[in-house]
C-alpha cells in the first residue's frame, strides 16, 4: 500500500491544519507515521497522521479529488477495513480542493 506518492502541497497544508485541529482537543498526534509506529496489521499503509486521544485513535489521511482515486476506492476500503478492525481506533478521510478551479 506504500505506492502512493508523496503529497500535493495543497494536501500537506490541509493535514498539518488536521493535525492542528486533533493537537488541540488533546491528541498525540504523529504525522507520517512510520511502519514502528504502527500496529502489524497497519504497516506497510501509507498513512497521513495518527491521533491518539484518552479514549480512541484516529488514523487519517487528506486526499485532494484529482488523488482521491489514485490506488482506487478498494485501496480506501482496504485501509478503513484494517484500521476499524482494531478496537476503538477509526479511519477518517478528509477531502480536499483548491478554493479556486484552476484555468485549464
Amino acid at each position: 500500500m506504500k505506492s502512493r506518492p508523496v503529497k500535493t502541497p495543497l494536501e500537506h497544508r490541509r493535514l498539518l491544519r488536521l493535525a492542528r485541529e486533533y493537537d488541540r482537543a488533546g491528541y498525540e498526534v504523529l504525522l507520517y507515521p512510520q511502519d514502528e509506529a504502527l500496529p502489524e496489521i497497519l504497516q506497510g499503509c501509507t498513512l497521513g497522521l495518527i491521533a491518539r486521544g484518552e479514549a480512541d485513535t484516529v488514523v487519517a489521511d487528506v486526499r485532494s479529488r484529482e488523488n482521491l482515486t489514485l490506488n482506487g476506492s478498494a485501496d480506501l476500503r482496504r485501509l478503513t477495513e484494517k484500521v476499524n478492525s482494531l478496537p476503538g481506533w477509526q479511519f477518517n478521510l478528509v477531502v480536499t480542493n483548491p478554493r479556486h478551479p484552476q484555468a485549464g
